[in-house]
């Protein structure tokens, strides 16, 4: 819907109002792209895009302001470029850490009306949720993954924030299932990339794993893990000196000679089936087969193996060490043809290179259609929250969030659930756990400000105890408690309570009436026109102690799909993030009957009427 249908919908005097608007759009990928087209065609007066990456040649299939000669570009400059030529409206990019207190404090958050995260990153989303918090500035918050998205509307201390429900958490594999008993490709995979092709082809030297990451107490498995790592390190000079003569060696160590020591550890294949060591290795050959979508033979993929070591050892002469990249040929065929050699030894399925690469990236096909819908109903979704409607019962919980319903076979009547919004959680250590403010200082007070000046200052403007304790949650150091004053006499630029600091400032039970001051953040702002330190009211609020034994700062979370780290359990990172759906309200309408028409809340006259003009 272009500029005059939306002049149409919400009238001229509200359209006016829209003009003057300014919107913070964070992330330029595959949502934010279809949202900066949406915005600057609803006639938003102002976007600000917000973007660290630059483009990937695996974005320009979905994220459609882009071009191959845009590839290493800044994704924010480069979509506002885009988008330009048929924009009325004022663009403003930033390539930078949306979470970069330096670079967009606080202070610089008060100008948006609005923010859109479009994000693929679970610390930025929480972080920009936690500003809009601090601000009172609605956010709308979206993510898809192949077919399925969703969004939510956030209205600060009207409705739930994003931390208001668990978010998934990934799951992490131990170096033991890794390194000696595979029982997925996956873990192939994650064996070839992270492991093989690092210690070949990268710095060659790890850290090695503790105890913990390698998830086995066998005295005899964690010995043949740390030999078979120095002995990979021999492989690791042969490829450095380039010399391709020892490329049948590698073969026959990695597949053949380890595997052999493997099995010398009988007590690991007492419950599992044993693998087996490539028997007489044939000699590679250069019938190379190329096509990616193919199902490689062991023969094929032995063959690709020698081929790609060989063009990557010529490579490491003039590049020194390499890091893997899922969209370089080469890099990807090693990986793809040792994590299928693999797999075929631990009997288990091998997959075309196509299928590899979405594992070594963790690509979740991107649906380009799943984007703009998303994107759609967040556009669409901003009017009612920014109250752009004539709507009758407008108020914060009668406006929709939205996600997928017939993708993740939740209906198959219906291809969008739209419940209405939920109030915040009385639990959520984001939204209803602490009273937020800004502490406003000028240069010389943070300068020569004691911690101690600080702690009393705060005490008796808020009412809390003498017993209260100071934690930076930015650094999740202790700054004081009833018992530690250590620290009092030091400056706050001495603790490096910098701007953009948040302190949590929490109180000690009351023995009169068993309650406690509700906890306050602060964050830390710099303004040279105030006079040393600005403190704002808060209303005094008493709340019941909360069960100690409860962690406030993070809520219960259940698994998700795998993720890799590099220090012994292995993370890969969703590239599209997953759709971020409260599973209890998922399983609310995952029986069809129960989500039937006749019991989805009344639609407004109006509310249709959006639909059919858009």
């Amino acid at each position: 819907m272009g500029s005059n249908g939306i002049e149409r919908l919400v009238g001229n005097e509200r359209y006016s109002k829209m003009q003057g608007m300014k919107v913070l759009l964070v992330g330029a990928g595959g949502i934010g792209c279809e949202l900066l087209k949406n915005l600057i065609l609803m006639g938003f007066g102002e976007i600000h895009v917000v973007d660290l990456d630059t483009i990937d040649m695996s974005n320009l299939n979905r994220q459609f302001l882009f071009r191959q000669r845009d590839i290493r570009k800044a994704k924010a400059t480069t979509a506002v470029r885009a988008v330009e030529y048929f924009s009325n409206s004022k663009l403003v990019a930033h390539q930078g850490n949306i979470m970069d207190s330096e670079v967009f404090p606080l202070s610089w958050f008060k100008q948006f009306n609005i923010l859109f995260n479009a994000l693929d990153n679970l610390s930025a989303r929480r972080y920009v949720n936690k500003m809009s918090q601090f601000l009172n500035v609605p956010l709308l918050e979206s993510g898809t993954a192949g077919f399925d998205g969703h969004i939510q509307p956030i209205i600060p201390g009207k409705t739930e924030c994003f931390d208001c429900t668990a978010k998934e958490t990934p799951k992490t594999f131990p170096i033991c299932t890794i390194r000696s008993t595979p029982s997925q490709l996956v873990h192939c995979v994650v064996w070839a990339k992270n492991f093989l092709f690092q210690q070949l082809f990268g710095g060659g030297e790890q850290e090695m794993p503790s105890q913990e990451d390698m998830g086995t107490n066998d005295p005899s498995e964690i010995e043949r893990i740390n030999q078979e790592t120095d002995e990979l390190y021999q492989l690791h000079e042969w490829v450095q000196y380039g010399d391709e003569t020892k490329v049948y060696d590698i073969i026959k160590k990695l597949f053949v000679h380890d595997i052999e020591k493997l099995l010398m550890i009988e007590n690991l294949w007492r419950t599992r089936r044993k693998p087996v060591p490539l028997g007489n290795v044939q000699p590679y050959s250069e019938d190379i087969n190329n096509d990616h979508h193919a199902m490689w033979s062991l023969q094929d993929n032995i063959n690709k193996f020698a081929q790609s070591t060989k063009i990557l050892m010529k490579r490491l002469k003039s590049e020194k060490s390499l890091e893997f990249d899922k969209d370089d040929q080469d890099m990807l065929e090693f990986v793809a043809s040792a994590a299928n050699t693999r797999a075929h030894i631990f009997n288990i399925q091998m997959k075309t290179v196509f299928d590899i690469k979405q594992i070594a990236g963790n690509i979740i096909p991107a649906i380009v259609t799943t984007n703009a819908i998303i994107a759609g109903l967040s556009s669409l979704v901003s009017l009612r929250v920014l109250n752009l409607l004539d709507i009758i019962s407008n108020g914060p919980t009668n406006i929709p969030m939205a996600f997928t319903a017939k993708a993740s076979n939740m209906s198959s009547h219906r291809y969008l659930v739209a419940p209405l919004l939920a109030p915040p959680n009385p639990k959520c250590p984001v939204c209803s756990h602490y009273q937020r403010t800004v502490i406003t200082l000028n240069q010389e007070s943070w300068q020569s400000m004691k911690l101690g000046d600080l702690i009393k200052k705060i005490r008796d403007r808020y009412g809390f105890s003498e017993e209260m304790s100071v934690m930076d949650m930015t650094s999740n150091r202790l700054l004081a408690d009833f018992d530690f004053d250590d620290l009092y006499s030091q400056t706050l630029q001495g603790l490096r309570l910098n701007i953009g600091t948040i302190l949590a400032v929490s109180d000690s039970i009351s023995k009169e009436d068993d309650t406690v001051r509700k906890p306050i953040e602060f964050y830390l702002e710099l303004d040279n026109l105030v006079n040393e330190i600005d403190f704002p009211a808060l209303p005094l609020v008493r709340v019941i102690q909360e069960d100690e034994t409860e962690n406030p700062e993070e809520p219960k979370v259940d698994d998700g799909e795998p993720i890799f780290v590099d220090n012994g359990a292995i993370l890969i990172e969703d590239e599209e993030t997953r759709a971020e759906v409260d599973k209890q309200r998922k399983r609310a309408y995952s029986n069809v009957e129960n989500a039937s028409i006749t019991k989805r809340p009344k639609v407004d006259e109006a509310d249709a009427a959006i639909i059919l003009l858009d």
